[in-house]
């Protein structure tokens, strides 16, 4: 059975992975990027659809982001 998590427990997901990232300053953004997206592949493996899922939707924020400044972010 899975644990469906409270918006509590997310939220506090969320801040726990926020300290994480903020305890390290001074790391490169592609860094921290590529920690995150190899927890990412590991869920992949866990349940494949909600990691395809997951990265559909990152890729789709990008190209929003793209499309909104053109050439300045990719």
């Amino acid at each position: 059975m899975t644990h469906k998590p409270s918006d509590e427990e997310i939220d506090q997901m969320v801040d726990d992975i926020d300290q994480v990232i903020f305890a390290r300053p001074g790391w490169a953004a592609h860094n921290l990027a590529g920690v995150l997206l190899s927890r990412v592949t590991l869920l992949m493996t866990m349940d494949p659809a909600v990691g395809k899922e997951l990265v559909k939707y990152v890729w789709e924020k990008l190209d929003e982001i793209e499309q909104a400044d053109p050439g300045n972010m990719l």
